[in-house]
């Protein structure tokens, strides 16, 4: 049974996200917005297939971070890795991607750099069930990070042409406003200190 009092369960009710806009589903409240952004309506795939053809974990591992990831079962992010390196096949170098998807090469090399970061060291890498059409050749028993991308987030790189790029910004966007009314509600909530008198 929920209290309403309980400061666990809805902080805030609204039908106004904190752009001004409509939220996601009118009455929600902060956590179950930020899980319906998260979402990206899967009609907006072009079913291409290049996001399973040229990947990279993490936007900018090296196969040596991500192989020490997958084999650890304490590093943070263990799972996803395991999965990644289960299925997905390293390229030999950035210029056999580029051969692929070279615009999405230099979208990488760049949010890298912009990170500082060395952009030499990403893995690209290439699922080995994605079918010459594009589709998935194990789509029902596909692991738990593919049925989830993409998500929106400041490093999520998209694909030129990528159908969920535009609603996966707007999202991300909206999910950086309810982060930062959330922060400037936990400073209105701080208890102050008071000074020595």
């Amino acid at each position: 049974m929920s209290n309403k009092n309980d400061s666990s369960t809805n902080v805030q009710e609204t039908s106004e996200s904190p752009q001004g806009s409509s939220s996601p589903a009118k009455g929600l409240g902060y956590v179950e917005q930020v899980q319906q952004l998260l979402k990206l309506p899967q009609h907006l795939c072009k079913q291409r297939g290049i996001c399973c053809k040229v990947a990279t974990y993490k936007g900018s591992l090296s196969w040596e971070e991500i192989q020490a990831l997958a084999t650890d079962p304490e590093a943070d992010g263990h799972e996803s890795a395991r999965d990644f390196a289960s299925i997905f096949i390293p390229y030999p170098s950035q210029t056999a991607v580029r051969e692929i998807a070279d615009e999405f090469v230099d979208r990488v090399r760049q949010h890298v750099e912009r990170r500082g970061d060395d952009p030499d060291k990403i893995t690209f890498a290439h699922c080995k069930y994605v079918l010459e059409d594009g589709r998935c050749g194990v789509h029902e028993d596909r692991p738990l990070g593919c049925r989830m991308y993409p998500f929106p987030h400041k490093n999520t790189i998209f694909h030129p042409g990528c159908g969920f790029e535009a609603q996966g910004v707007e999202n991300w966007h909206k999910i950086e406003g309810i982060l930062a009314e959330l922060s400037t509600l936990e400073e209105t909530l701080r208890p102050t200190k008071k000074s020595d008198a």
